[in-house]
This record gives C-alpha cells, structure tokens and sequence, in this order.
C-alpha cells in the first residue's frame, strides 16, 4: 500500500524593528532610540542616506534638547525589547527557538515587547542571505562526509574558540559580517536570545565593539547536550537541557566563566495536546492502526541513511507501516514517490511537513540520524530509537546522551542490522520495553516555560 503525504511548510512570524536616530553618546554614536512606532529599518548599505534620510545627521543644539526631552518621556513608558533570531540552518535551530518564543510572549508578552526575526532573510541583504546558505550548505555536506564536521571540531580544539571564531566569521564569511552587525545594532534589544551559534556571535562582538548598549543581555540555548566551542563564551548566559554537559563546562578552559542554567529539553508545548492513543492517530493520517509503525527521519535534509534505510526495510516480509520524511530534500521525496511497496508494507513518504509531533504520537519505533529534536520528540511519546547516523560529533553526544545517558535508543549503524533489530522488536514488542520505560523520564514540557522565567530574570532584573 502506497501513501503519498504533500509536506506543508511550518511558518514563523516575525515583528518589524524600530525606526529613529538619536546621537546617544560618543559611545555609541547613531545608536537607534525607540520611537514609540516603531517600523521596520532597511539594512543600510553604505553611504550617510537611507531613503534620503542622512545617516548621521547632524543635530543643531534646540534639535539635541527636543531629542533628550522626548527620549526621557519615552523611556519611561518604554517596555523592554526582546529579540527572537530565527535560523534557517536545521530544525534543530528552529524548533527551540519557536518553544521558547512562544513561552515567553504567553507570559510575558504584556510586559515586552517582543520581536521574532528572521535574521538573516529579513533584511533582505544580498550578502546575509549568502551567509544562511552557506550555513546550510555546511549542514548537508556534513550529511555527505563526515569528516567535514570531525575536522572542523578538531581545528577548533587546536587553535582555540577566538581564534577560530574570528577565522570564521571575520574571514571565511566576511562578506556578511558588517551587514549582520548593523542589524543587531538596528534590532536595539534589552534582551537576545539565541538558539544558533552565528546570530550569537554576531551580538557578542557588537557588543564588545560598541554597538549596542553595554547592558544588553545576551542569551543562548544549546540544544546539544554539551557545549561546544563555536558557542561563544562571551554569552551572560548559556542554557542546555544536560546537567553533565553543564558541569563539563563549568571545569572546562573555554567556558568555567560563562554562566550556565540547565532545563528540560525545548520540545513544543503542544506536545501536551497529543492524548489520544497511537491507533487514533494513525487513523487521523490514513494509516493501517494495528500494524508496526516506523518514523524515519534524518533531519531537514534528509540526508544520512534514509534512502539506503527505506530501500531495505521494503524487503521486509513482516506486515509494517514505514513512513518516511524527506524534509528539504525534494529530490528524494520525488524519488519516494515512485516506489511500490510490497503488499505487507504501507509506505508513506512525506516532505516538508509541520505534522511531526503527530508523526511521532503514532509511531512504534524511531530509525534515524541523531539529531537534537529527532530523538527527544519520538521519546516523549514513548518510541525508542535506532540511531543510524551521526554527521558531526554534536550528533555524536546527542547519541550517547540518549543511549548511555536516558537509554532510550541503540546505536547502529548498519543499515541491515538496524532493520534487523526493528524486526525483531516488531515480532516481539518485549525487547523494547527496557527503552520504552526510559522514555518516561523525557515526558517533560515545561523547558520552555523554565527558561522563558530565567530570561524574563535577566531582563528585568
């Protein structure tokens, strides 16, 4: 049996930034003030005019007292600003940051203002929308060779975190690097927060050149469960969901400085709203409710051992729901599209889609590579996994934090011997109780909430 599901995109919203000039000090010369309507600057691109406006006027002395009068009188019933940078680098990125946003507008948000931007696409800057693909093109040729990220991780230990972030960022992806500094400096917030490692970057060292206010708060999420060095440590704080990863950065050279909080993973709240049984939510997606259900995924673009993964597990001669999502990669959903599964299997390949959490509900059984979300949202609803792939040794904690630390999955990375195992676990569900009963212990959805009241600590403190 054949079920073609058509992906449907997940859509982020975003706020416009603030308009307006004022000459704040020496300091930080043409630093935004917060017009009380505010409306969306574009990214300057050079020059002293934007839409004719000067740059950096210069203000007569009845200009300059008009402007302190009114800043003083605004900055009275000024709320906070806390800014939300979305990354498209991975849903690994996207899916805390949307938890945490979310969580802090619904108790918050009355108290803030709060602005989600697409960081790097809003601007519409030629050279920062250069950078996000290039990131994304980091992430699928990690995919393709490993030794891409293994080699990256072991320069960094070599030459240090500055150093290398400077290589980084001043060198290998200047051409974005005085755009994305202007933004943070047009975005003028109280508080940021970050779930990618770019954006995080690009705040510290706006900061540290004096762009912005030096009270600014900066702060991130690790959804790794250790911190590696391409997070900066110049954060005022790092949160990740891994009270180890959270001691071995405190002994650690790079980070003992850096201020660490440890919560419970960022899955989305609205897992809470998945009450039904497993067979319910097959029959909501058109699937068989009494056969064995495997959810394959291998990240947002779909690489790592999906493909070889499928093609196996439709040699199978047991009765098996096999529902596979491609993401971003069409190539592969259109390749899935073609195949015609054997009578006992029911195949339903999917591409981009925003029905993961439902997917996850209904499913026996994970097979896939070890990404951050990957793993946590099927444990949630108590399916075990098989780890199939490991791009970069992030994926590699992310593995052993699952399979030493919560135990909820196996490693193996052979595709016959993982679909082997899920054939034994299919014909005799026992074997995996052991990793069921481990899931319980990721039930949890209050990360979100946790870390919205630490960031509202920060910027209200």
């Amino acid at each position: 049996m054949f079920l073609a599901k058509a992906g449907s995109e997940e859509r982020t919203t975003h706020c416009p930034v603030g308009a307006g000039w004022k000459e704040k000090s020496k300091k930080f010369p043409s630093a935004l003030y917060r017009a009380s309507n505010r409306k969306k600057i574009p990214l300057l691109r050079g020059g002293n005019e934007v839409d004719g406006v000067e740059r950096n006027p210069q203000p007569t002395k009845s200009d300059k007292v008009k402007r302190k009068n009114t800043m003083e009188n605004q900055n009275q019933k000024q709320k906070p600003r806390v800014v939300f940078p979305f990354v498209e680098a991975g849903l690994g990125h996207i899916m805390p940051m949307t938890a945490v946003a979310d969580a802090f507008e619904e108790k918050y948000g009355d108290r803030c203002e709060i602005v989600r931007t697409k960081f790097f696409k809003d601007t519409q800057n030629q050279d920062m929308m250069w950078v996000e693909e290039e990131l994304i093109r980091e992430v699928k040729k990690h995919n393709r060779n490993r030794a891409n990220g293994f080699f990256q991780f072991l320069a960094m230990r070599m030459f240090g975190q500055k150093k290398s972030l400077w290589f980084v960022y001043r060198r290998h992806y200047k051409r974005g690097l005085s755009a994305a500094l202007e933004y943070i400096k047009q975005l003028d917030a109280d508080l940021i927060f970050h779930t990618h490692f770019a954006t995080l970057y690009y705040a510290c060292e706006a900061k540290k050149l004096g762009l912005i206010n030096p009270q600014t708060k900066i702060a991130a999420y690790c959804p790794d469960p250790v911190i590696g060095l391409q997070w900066d440590k110049r954060a005022d704080l790092i949160a990740l969901s891994s009270q180890t990863g959270a001691q071995a950065a405190a002994k650690s050279l790079t980070f003992k400085r850096t201020p660490t909080a440890v919560v419970p993973f960022l899955i989305r709240k609205n897992v809470a709203e998945y009450t039904k049984s497993r067979p319910e939510y097959r029959r909501e997606l058109g699937l068989p409710e009494d056969k064995f259900t495997i959810l394959l995924a291998d990240g947002a673009y779909g690489a790592g051992r999906l493909k070889q993964t499928v093609h196996r597990l439709m040699q199978s001669k047991l009765p098996l729901t096999v529902v596979a999502v491609c993401g971003r990669n069409e190539a592969l959903y259109q390749e899935f599209l073609k195949i015609t599964p054997p009578d006992n299997i029911t195949f339903a390949p999917y591409g981009f889609t925003d029905k993961m959490l439902l997917l996850s509900a209904s499913c026996d059984l994970f097979i896939g590579k070890a990404g951050a979300s990957n793993l946590a949202e099927p444990a949630y609803f108590g399916a075990p996994a098989i780890v199939t792939f490991l791009a970069t040794p992030i994926e590699k904690w992310i593995c052993r934090h699952y399979t030493h630390h919560v135990k909820s999955a196996v490693k193996i990375t052979n595709v016959n011997k993982a679909v082997l195992t899920a054939e034994a676990w299919a014909q005799n569900p026992a074997l995996m109780q052991p990793y069921i009963d481990a899931c319980k212990s990721e039930q949890r959805y209050d990360g979100p909430d946790k870390l919205a009241d630490i960031l509202w600590e920060m910027v209200s403190g």
